[in-house]
């Protein structure tokens, strides 16, 4: 079964703001994990971001959250993992 992928409004920046190579890598990544088998995939999140997941890619991560009702995943948001950074960015994107 394939999964569909919705996206936050905000991922299409977060794509931009990274190497062109380490985007390619994560849209390779959404394409063959995600619409696959998105839970098989990645670990949950805890705190305000417990119903989303993460991907780890090299050096970052997506969070996403997958929506079996309508078996789509919704990747909230991409970027570098370092200082958490990524985590809040997420966070804001939710409220």
């Amino acid at each position: 079964m394939n999964w569909t992928v919705r996206y936050h409004r905000d991922v299409e920046d977060d794509l931009e703001s990274i190497t062109a190579s380490a985007a390619r890598r994560i849209l390779r990544a959404i394409d063959t994990k995600l619409t696959k088998a998105p839970l098989q995939f990645g670990a949950p999140l805890s705190g305000n971001l417990s119903t989303f997941r993460k991907l780890r890619i090299g050096d970052y991560r997506l969070v996403y959250q997958v929506i079996n009702a309508e078996v789509t995943v919704y990747v909230l948001a991409v970027g570098p993992r370092r200082d958490k950074e990524i985590y809040n960015a997420a966070s804001k994107r939710v409220r």
